[in-house]
Formats: structure tokens, sequence, C-alpha cells
């Protein structure tokens, strides 16, 4: 309940904010007088914003503006200044306050129009507009207001619809599962059934036996492998014995034997890692597990530091008796409890080794884990090492999630802590960084702590195997993170101080709603250039106008400017409507005429960006539809920064399913959309459809870069003409050292290329193929190198993230 009052609050806060901005932008007051009975939210936003707003009073009356707040609740003043604002949080009419004002001489002013996520306000002021502006200003809130009503029924009925289908397939599952349970009854009363049951004892055991019995296991084996393998497995299996002497849990049961002693015999050249576990009353079982785990490393230059800050002196009784047998198991009990950041930061000072790794007391550690950490630090250097993880419930071998991580994105680590465990770094990074954990930041003092850390790191290495066993428990994080909802908090002041030590101007950093341990950072747009919209067109003149006028209808970004690309179109119709469009919008809106042949998509661009005359280009296709007021301010705000090239929307088919959340590279040998047919409100793998996040490609049907880059870049590849344009110029500007990103928070409808149409005839295919080939012959190695965004154990033959996890080696 908590949580969602802040959360309206915080809304209401935003609200205010826009409205304020948008007030000292466009209207420039001096003064401002509000007029509220409630809160002072629109006043302290509009000083932020640089207006000097008070109070409305007696001396107040003066001022440039009015800004009146809910004007339902309160009573029209006697005197009023030329210009009178009214806002309204809950209703879109205020008929009483229009009738007045219309009685004084006041008009309302239809160029400031209710845009996005501000508050819903109407201007009014003392200056006659012509009738002809009068109504058509009417006709647009009406047309409006209409199209907000098919939308809502719209909405309605398709929800409607979707409620009568799972109806229908409940009742069709529950009468399923009454004739399957009909049926199984009448098996297992059958008279064969129990007649046959001694038969089918003695086939069970059989096969029991069959592949348990020492005998027939050695046949399996002789078999299968021949003589030689038997004598190797059995080689391996006495110096396993000797190697690994785990009590409670065994390291074969998370790889072969032959792998766990070929790298116990291969040891890397790497330095001692200390692992610092922080102790709190720790239940015994799951200490013999976490300590076996530790002892099984299959590399053995490592220290394992146990800080005790509990009051079970079983606990340290435990660890301190496994010490006696392995020297490198060190305890020390802490004279209070610091709470994690400053018990890990005992175990810290314990420790002797040049790099460190971080495991919870009631976590299990991989047998492989520190081998490829340590190899990743002898072979390339590496000052920060992270690796998969398995969620497990009650055994090891019961895992419920397994979290394939991307290689190091920036974008990625800001939206959450995708990184978290294993996690190992050097000492001398972390000293560079500031230090060890920070009590200030409880709760979420790892993702502070990486934070830092690579903010100072010089080589970040991803190790893409499944290294840490991750135990799911009542209350614990690794269940549910809103189980410590003061988590929440401490990430996002971690963020913030991130972005100011990264020197980034920011407005807010908030969680995202629904989504637990998932935020949302609205940077500051600081260059807030001209957004030239490029939109190629041929007839489908229909798809064209929902296009443009919900551009118009919704778009809240204040500066930018269409150019819609005429490709040899045929009907009449077509060019009445460029004829009414350019009339309706003669600032920034042009019809520029392409003389080529056929459809071009990159010349078509290519030939649109000359006109252009943005610092930020929009390749969007016709056949789309604005969802997101501030979809461009979403796409802005990335584009800006200079480390990022293309910024790619989320794009829903007409059945709210997913057409586009970012491009995966190599997907079907060339490139797909991932999370593609996902439903619109589905979370996505690990909650990635829910947050910001960097990607190798996005798709040109709306895609966000600044001109400067297209430039650099020589702009599409014409060679290019239909399919892969926009991959391949997402793969040049990522191999020009730029970072493409993919933003949840910017929505369009796409209707799939109506106006291209679909590859069905000879010619087209023999088009399409020859660009495949065009492509695979120019980025071979990078497709064989496989996209550093994802991660090899998702199948790549799939956009939908199914596993085909990969062997370690």
């Amino acid at each position: 309940m908590q949580l969602e009052k802040a959360k309206e609050t915080k809304q209401d806060m935003e609200r205010c904010r826009l409205l304020a901005q948008r007030i000292a932008e466009e209207l420039a007051p001096a003064t401002a007088a509000v007029l509220n009975a409630e809160t002072p939210a629109l006043e302290k936003a509009l000083h932020r914003a640089g207006v000097d707003a008070n109070p409305f009073t007696v001396a107040a009356r003066q001022a440039d503006l009015l800004v009146v707040e809910d004007p339902a609740w309160v009573e029209m003043p006697a005197q009023l200044p030329g210009q009178v604002l009214l806002v309204f949080t809950g209703s879109n009419v205020a008929e009483g306050w229009a009738e007045e004002l219309a009685r004084r001489g006041y008009y309302r002013d239809f160029r400031w129009r209710s845009r996005g996520r501000a508050q819903q306000s109407a201007l009014y002021c003392t200056v006659q507009p012509a009738t002809a502006e009068m109504i058509a200003g009417y006709e647009k809130e009406l047309d409006l207001l209409r199209d907000r009503m098919v939308r809502a029924e719209r909405t309605c009925n398709e929800e409607a619809a979707l409620i009568e289908r799972l109806r229908s397939d409940l009742s069709l599952s529950r009468s399923h599962a009454k004739n399957l349970e009909k049926t199984l009854n009448e098996v297992t009363s059958s008279t064969f059934w129990k007649l046959t049951w001694p038969m089918r004892y003695v086939v069970s055991k059989s096969r029991q036996i069959w592949h348990t019995f020492p005998l027939f296991v050695l046949l399996g084996e002789l078999r299968r492998d021949g003589i030689s393998g038997v004598r190797e497995h059995a080689r391996a299996r006495r110096e396993y014995a000797a190697l690994f002497p785990g009590n409670l849990l065994r390291a074969d049961r998370f790889a072969p034997v032959e792998l766990l002693v070929r790298q116990a015999n291969d040891q890397p050249a790497g330095l001692k890692i200390s692992i610092v576990v922080p102790l709190y009353n720790t239940p015994l079982d799951f200490l013999d597990e976490m300590l076996d785990s530790v002892v099984n490393q299959t590399y053995k230059n490592w220290e394992l530091c146990c800080v005790d800050a509990g009051k079970d002196e079983a606990v340290g009784q435990h660890v301190q008796a496994r010490a006696k047998a392995d020297a490198r198991i060190r305890y020390q009990k802490l004279e209070k409890n610091e709470l994690i950041p400053g018990n890990t930061n005992k175990g810290f000072e314990m420790a002797t080794g040049e790099y460190i790794a971080l495991l919870d007391h009631d976590d299990l550690l991989h047998p492989c884990a520190l081998w490829y950490a340590a190899r990743a630090i002898a072979e390339q250097k590496a000052d920060f090492v992270y690796t998969d993880e398995a969620t497990f419930e009650g055994k090891p071998e019961h895992v419920v999630l397994y979290h394939f991580k991307p290689d190091f994105m920036l974008d990625n680590l800001r939206s959450n802590n995708y990184i978290c465990h294993l996690t190992v770094f050097s000492r001398a990074l972390m000293e560079r960084a500031g230090g060890g954990e920070r009590m200030e930041y409880n709760g979420s003092q790892d993702y502070e702590l990486f934070l830092r850390l690579t903010e100072q790191a010089e080589k970040i290495v991803h190790i893409p195997h499944a290294l840490y066993y991750w135990r799911s428990s009542p209350g614990s994080t690794a269940a549910d993170i809103s189980a410590k909802t003061y988590c929440i908090d401490a990430g996002i002041a971690a963020l913030k101080a991130h972005y100011a030590r990264c020197g980034i101007a920011v407005d807010d950093v908030a969680l995202i709603p629904g989504t637990p341990g998932y935020y949302k950072t609205d940077y500051t747009i600081e260059h807030p250039g001209r957004v030239s919209i490029l939109i190629p067109t041929c007839d489908h003149i229909r798809d064209l106008e929902l296009c443009v006028d919900s551009i118009y209808a919704r778009t809240t970004y204040p500066d930018f400017e269409l150019i819609l690309i005429e490709n040899n179109s045929k009907q009449p119709e077509t060019f009445h409507a460029y004829e009414r469009m350019q009339k309706e919008h003669p600032d920034n809106l042009k019809v520029v005429t392409w003389e080529g042949k056929g459809f071009n998509y990159s010349a078509l661009n290519n030939f649109g960006e000359q006109y252009a005359t943005g610092e930020y280009l929009l390749l969007l296709n016709n056949d789309t539809e604005v969802i997101t007021p501030n979809w461009l301010e979403e796409m802005v705000m990335y584009a800006q920064q200079k480390r990022v090239g293309c910024v790619g929307a989320k794009l829903l088919y007409p059945d709210d399913t997913i057409q586009h959340a970012g491009i995966g590279f190599g997907i079907g040998g060339v490139a797909g959309h991932l999370h593609k047919y996902f439903p619109a409100a589905s979370d996505g793998y690990m909650g990635r459809l829910n947050y910001v996040q960097d990607v190798y490609g996005d798709t040109a049907a709306c895609l966000l870069i600044r001109r400067e880059i297209y430039d650099e870049m020589n702009g599409l590849d014409e060679s290019y003409a239909v399919a892969f344009n926009d991959v391949d110029f997402c793969v040049r500007v990522r191999e020009a050292g730029y970072t493409n990103v993919f933003t949840p928070f910017a929505q369009l409808y796409h209707y799939e290329s109506k106006s291209r149409g679909t590859e069905d005839n000879p010619e087209k295919q023999k088009r399409f193929q020859g660009e495949v080939l065009r492509f695979q012959a120019r980025w071979g190695d990078l497709l064989a190198a496989g996209d550093p965004c994802t991660n090899p154990n998702f199948d790549i033959q799939r956009e939908d993230f199914t596993l085909k996890i990969l062997p370690l080696e």
C-alpha cells in the first residue's frame, strides 16, 4: 500500500514537472499565480522551471498567468490576468469555468493542446481568434475524443474477446481433465490392469537393475567406450576420489569426472582467490553443502574467509572443525552484526588473496567456477569476472531457472543488477574504486559495489556457463526481491550515486512498476535537437494517414519534422492526401519525390536525409502507429549520448504481440527479432521486455540515430534493397564503437510491411536469398563469434530464448 501511494505521488510530480516545463517553454510567463486548494506540487515545479510562481492572493493578481488546478472545486476570482490555464486531474472538461470565462470575454486558445503524461489542461485568453480557427479547434478536440473513444471501445472489445477465449479454453481444459481422469480410472480398475501387475513390476525392476547392477553397468561402458575408455574412466575415478573429498555434496553431481580431473591437473597460472562468505545462523546442512562446493573446486589456489555475525555457536564450531582438515578455510567470529555490508568488509580485511570472490552462506559454487575465473585472469588479464547462474530449490539438480547473461552491457547494468553471481574481482580494482561495500546501500550493496568496480575496470570478462547455484527459499532475494523492499530504495540510491560520479545528468531514477529490482532512468535531455522523421511511402494512404495522425495527435516532443518520401505512387487520393497534410502542417511536414524505380528502402532513406534539417534522424515505416506519447523523449534521451548509436522502440503487431524488441545477431543464420510473438504484457526472458538494454541492432521500421553518425556510416547500404539493410547498418555502427540500444518505453504498432508486400514470387525470393548470402559473406567472422548481447546458451535458430545449454569444455 505504501509503495502504491509513493508511486502515485511520483506520477503526480512527474505530470506537474512536464506541465511546468511546457508552460515555461511555450508561454514563457515571468510570473504566475497558482490557484490550488490541495497541494503545492505544480507551484514548486514552476519554480524549478524558472517561473516566479506564487499562491493566488490579492497581491498576486497582476501575474502574467493564472494557473487553476481542479477548477471544479474552486470559485473564480473577481480579477483575472490576460491568460488563464485550467488544469484538471480528474476530468477533461471544466464546464463551469469555461462558461464563466466565456462570459468575461475569454476564448479558448487551441494552439495549446494537452499532451502526453502532463496533466490535462486548457488555455484561455482575451484575444479573440478567427471563427474558422475556433471551429477547427473544436473539431480537432472532438476528433481526439472520438479517437480515444474508438480506441477504448476497441480495447474493451479485444479484452472481452480474450476473456471469452480464456473461458472457453478453461472449460475445454476442465472437460479434458475430467475425460483423462475417467479414462485413467477405467484403466486402473480394469481386470487386465490388475492381472498384469506382476509383469509390470518385473519389467520395472529389470530396467532398474540393468542401469545399476555393476556387471551390467560395466558391460554398457565396454560397449560404448571400449576397453581403453573403461580403463581411462577407472583411472579418472581413482584420481577423483583423492582430489575431491566432499562429504555431503559430491563434485561429480555437477560435471563429468574426466573434466574435473583434467582441470585439477591443469591449473591456470592464476593468483590466489579469496572467497568471502558472511555467515549468519546458517542451517548446518546448507553450511556443509557450501563448504563442500568450495573444497571441491578444481582450481586449488583459493582461501575461504568466513566471517560470522550470528548467534548460533554450532556454526562456528562446524567451520572450525572443517578448517582443521583444510587450512585454506579460515574463520572469524565478529563482535557485532554490522549487516551484510559491514560483515562483508570484515571478510575483505581478512582476505589475503589478490582476487576476491563473493559467496552467500547458503549458496553453492560449481566445482569448475574458480578454474574458469582463474583462466580468464591468467589469459585475458581480467580484473573483473562474472559467470552465469542457476537458481535451485532443494537439491542443486532441481534447477528452476537458468540466468544466462550477456557480456558486459552498460545499459543493462543501469537497469538491473544482472551481473549478480558469481563475481570475482581484483583487490587493486576494489581499492581503486573506493573500497568495499557501503552501509548506506544495505540491501543493494553488491549492486552499488559492481557499479563502482565496472566504472574503473580495465578488462571485464563474462564466462557463459552457469557456475553459481543460488538457493531459492522463502523470503530470499532469489525467490522474490519484493520480499526485501529496502533493496529497491538502496538500488535507486546506488544508481543516482553512479550517475553523479560519471557526471551524467538525470531527471529521475525509479522502480519500473510491477517489476521489483528493475529500474528506469530518465536522462536529462541536454541536447533536445530537432528530430527529422523519414517515412518512405507508396500509396496505402490509409496506413500513412494513421501513422501521421498518430504522430501529431500523440507526440509530446516539441521539435520534430516529417519528411514523406514519395515512391512511385499511382492512386490520385494519395497525392490529395499529401496536399491536405502539407496544408495542415505547413511548418514541419514536407513531401519529397524519389525518382528511382521499384522499392529500395536504403536508397529512399538516403534520399530523404538530404532534405532533413534535424540533429536526429528517425527512420520510420509508413505502416506504424504511435502508442506512447513520449516516445521521442524516451529515444532522444539515449540517442543524445555520445556512446550510443542506434536506438530502437518496442513494436507491436495489431494483436498486441511483440514484433520487435531488439535484433538478435546470428539468429537463423543472419538475424532475428528477439521475443517475437510474445504477448505485449509479457516480461520476456529475465524481464528483458521491461527495461532498457544494449542490443546488437534495431529494426529500421523505427530507428533513431544522430545525423552525424548516419553520415559517418554513409547512410544505409543501397545494395540491400529490402532486407538486412538495417542489420548491416547496425553492425557497422557497432564496429565504429557505438552502442545500440532498445527501449521498451517507446511503443508503436507496426503493421509489418503492408506497402512493400511479402516475398511471394521467385524474383523477390531470389533477391532475398542474394541479400542473405551477401550479408553472411560480409559479416561471417562476427556471425561465428556470436551475439554478445544475448548468450551462446540460447538456441541460435529461435527468437524466443529457448535454452540449448553448452557443455563445459
